[in-house]
């Protein structure tokens, strides 16, 4: 899945050895430490999204939520009319 924000882009996965864990890749680290503040952020060879964390799903809805709350909007018609 692919979640675009103003300032940052994240590619979640599922992580190849945990079962119940997932990665999020993005290029920002400052959000980040926003979002999963909590967990270590690590770094790759990856240019286009070079920092990961690993997350259990329940801190990532809690992500989530915050991402939404976060939505501006008074600017989100426009946006819509763009996408449509």
């Amino acid at each position: 899945m692919i979640i675009q924000t103003s300032t940052a882009s994240f590619l979640i996965q599922t992580c190849q050895d945990q079962k119940d864990c997932i990665t999020i890749h993005s290029n920002s680290e400052i959000d980040l430490a926003r979002y999963f503040g909590s967990l270590e952020i690590n770094k790759s060879e990856n240019h286009t999204l070079p920092f990961h964390v690993k997350s259990c799903k329940q801190e990532f809805s809690d992500a989530l939520i915050l991402m939404v709350k976060e939505i501006d909007y008074f600017d989100f018609s426009s946006v819509v009319s763009v996408l449509g």
